[in-house]
C-alpha cells in the first residue's frame, strides 16, 4: 500500500528524536511498549545496505537473510522484466522492520492513526522514500510489494493509482519461482465465472486507495501481465508510458494508447482464458489459500489507550509527523 503524500517520514537528523525521545515519552505516558530489552519501537540499529535499500531492525539481520535476498531478487526482476533504470545518486529507500504485529499496531496508532490496520505501507515526500512493516510470515512478499512502490516512485514519479498497484502486485512475487501466480489466476477465473468483466476506464477512475476493491487489485495485475507478457505492442506502449511519466499531463490515461492498438477489455478477457495463461473457464477452481493485504484488513490488537494526549499531539506536530 502506498501511503498519503503529505506525511513526513522519519529521516536523518529527526531520527534520533522520533525513535528515542518520542517512544520514551510514549512509554512514560503509558501509551507504548518498548519491550524488556531496551528496544526502540522504530528500529534504528543494525543497518543492512543492499542495492537501493537500507534496512533497519532491532534483531540483527544477516546479509544473506531472506528479507535481504528478496529485495535483491526484486531489483533483478525489475531489471529483467521492466528494463528498470538503475538509480544513480539517489538516497536509499529506508525500510524499518518492526519486531512484531503488536509493535506495528502501536506504531500505526500513534504515528499514523488515520491509516487502517495493515501489515506494511510506503510513504514518500519529495526524494524521501520509506517503507514500514514488521516481521511476519509474509515479510518477503510485503517487502517486495512496498519496495516496488518506492522504486517506481523514484524512477517515474507519481504513477496512476491502478498502474502503481498493478505493478506492485505483479512484482510482489519472486518471478523466478514456477507457479507463483497460480492462486491469483484461480481468483480471476472465479471472477470470470461470476460474470465479472474488466473495465480499464473504471479502473483508471480510482484515485484513492480506499476505492480499490480486491477485484480492482486483481484486474490491475492482469493488465500489467497482459502488457508485459502478451502480444506487442503492449510492452512497448507500457514502457513508453513509463518513460514519459512525470513529464506529461497526469490526465493522460494509458487506455487512450491501448484501445487504438487493440488492447481492449475484450482482449484482456481472451488473454485470461488462453490455456497458456491457465485461467480457462473449464478448469476446476480451488479456493484461494492466500489473501492480499488489501483483501482482508488485519484487526488491530487492543490497546490500553486509543487517543494520544494533547502533549503527544503537540510533539508530533513539532516533529512534522
Amino acid at each position: 500500500m502506498r501511503g498519503g503524500r503529505n506525511h513526513r517520514p522519519i529521516r536523518r537528523y529527526r531520527r534520533w528524536i522520533a525513535t528515542w525521545a518520542l517512544p520514551m515519552l510514549l512509554a512514560w505516558m503509558g501509551c507504548a511498549t518498548l519491550g524488556d530489552r531496551g528496544r526502540t519501537l522504530v528500529p534504528t540499529r543494525n543497518p543492512v545496505r543492499t542495492g537501493s535499500f537500507l534496512l533497519f531492525s532491532n534483531v540483527p539481520m544477516a546479509e544473506d537473510a531472506p528479507a535481504v535476498r528478496c529485495l535483491q531478487a526484486l531489483e533483478r526482476d525489475l531489471t529483467q522484466h521492466l528494463a528498470f533504470p538503475p538509480p544513480v545518486g539517489d538516497d536509499p529507500v529506508e525500510i524499518y522492520v518492526l519486531d512484531d504485529r503488536d509493535a506495528f499496531t502501536h506504531f500505526l496508532r500513534f504515528y499514523y492513526p488515520e491509516l487502517p490496520p495493515r501489515r506494511a505501507f510506503f510513504l514518500a515526500q519529495g526524494p524521501d522514500r520509506v517503507v514500514y512493516t514488521y516481521a511476519s510470515p509474509r515479510l518477503e512478499e510485503d517487502l517486495r510489494h512496498e519496495a516496488t512502490h518506492a522504486l517506481l516512485r523514484g524512477a517515474y514519479g507519481d504513477l496512476p493509482l491502478w498502474l502503481d498497484e498493478g505493478l506492485a502486485e505483479y512484482f510482489e512475487s519472486d518471478l523466478a519461482q514456477p507457479g507463483v501466480e497460480r492462486a491469483r489466476i484461480d481468483e480471476l477465473t472465479a471472477d470470470l465465472r461470476a460474470k465479472w468483466s474488466p473495465n480499464l476506464e473504471r479502473l483508471e477512475s480510482r484515485v484513492d486507495i480506499r476505492q480499490m476493491t480486491p477485484r480492482d487489485y486483481r484486474e490491475a495485475w492482469a493488465w500489467v501481465d497482459l502488457l508485459l507478457n502478451g502480444p506487442e505492442p503492449g510492452r512497448s506502449l507500457l514502457m513508453g508510458y513509463l518513460g514519459e511519466a512525470g513529464r506529461t499531463s497526469k490526465d493522460l490515461r494509458l487506455s487512450s494508447r491501448l484501445t487504438p492498438a487493440g488492447l481492449t477489455n475484450e482482449r484482456l478477457i481472451a488473454y485470461l482464458k488462453d490455456p497458456r495463461i491457465g485461467a480457462v473457464a473449464g478448469q476446476p477452481v480451488r479456493e484461494p489459500d492466500r489473501f492480499r493485504l488489501q483483501d482482508r484488513p488485519i484487526e488491530p490488537a487492543p490497546l490500553s489507550s486509543t487517543r494520544p494526549h494533547g502533549l503527544l499531539r503537540r510533539v508530533r506536530a513539532w516533529l512534522g509527523l
